[in-house]
């Protein structure tokens, strides 16, 4: 059994509704983890924990309680809301380091996706910070400190530099639809390898870090960056073929 743990890929709109002297305020929320949940769910051999963006800063795991996991899966959630703790007008230290966990869990063998998004590697005005973190020492790219989104109107598929990647097996890339609409601006390290690209920026990385295995998408695995990729029919093996390598057993 593969014990994934996957944080992130949610967002709360709220809406003020003005009407001459009277206004009201409504709130949704939408998931957008539902995508890759699925697609992972159809693996019985994989155990999947989600933890919704709201929930994040209150559940992520602490150092040792990571540890029972194989797979971590990071997606759009800024490093702030890991870093600090509810209560953390109330004491100093507020707790343990949990991104120093997360660089453990992979050094002792752990695997780890960081997946793109308006809050991941820089993000949105640069409020993701994963730049000069721990989360950024174990992946296989470094981010940049200001607002890295890359729009894309018109939609693109990236250009596959290795086809015999792992990641691939039993998918036909040439027949891929235009996948997204924008990604994060990152840098490979010069250690990893480089699957996938678009305009020279990287877009799909594999890495190694200690004893574990790394890798990024810097673009989304739900919309609206990530329409086209949810839309394509080899979107479950794509990231059942993702987890299968971290795991790496």
């Amino acid at each position: 059994m593969i014990k994934v743990f996957y944080c992130g890929d949610e967002v709360m709109l709220i809406t003020t509704y003005v009407k001459g002297m009277n206004a009201w305020t409504d709130g949704v929320v939408h998931d957008e983890s539902f995508h890759l949940r699925e697609a992972l769910a159809k693996d019985p051999e994989i155990d999947i924990t989600h933890v919704p963006t709201h929930r994040v800063q209150r559940e992520f795991p602490m150092p040792d309680d990571i540890m029972k996991y194989d797979v971590v899966i990071f997606s759009d959630v800024g490093t702030d809301t890991v870093i600090m703790y509810e209560d953390r007008f109330l004491h100093c230290p507020m707790g343990k380091d949990r991104l120093m966990g997360l660089k453990k869990f992979v050094d002792n063998g752990g695997g780890l996706a960081g997946v793109g998004g308006w809050m991941s590697f820089g993000g949105m005005f640069g409020m993701a910070k994963w730049h000069k973190t721990p989360l950024e020492e174990v992946l296989p790219v470094t981010c940049y400190p200001y607002d890295d989104r890359v729009e894309i109107s018109e939609g693109m598929t990236p250009t596959l530099v290795d086809k015999t990647h792992p990641f691939f097996k039993g998918i036909d890339w040439s027949k891929a639809p235009l996948m997204f609409s924008g990604y994060n601006e990152v840098k490979i390290k010069p250690e990893s390898t480089l699957l996938a690209e678009y305009n020279g920026d990287p877009i799909i990385v594999a890495g190694k870090y200690g004893k574990g295995r790394t890798m990024v998408l810097a673009s989304d695995p739900a919309p609206h960056w990530g329409r086209g990729m949810v839309e394509w029919k080899d979107y479950d093996k794509f990231w059942l073929n993702v987890v299968r390598w971290l795991d790496g057993k």
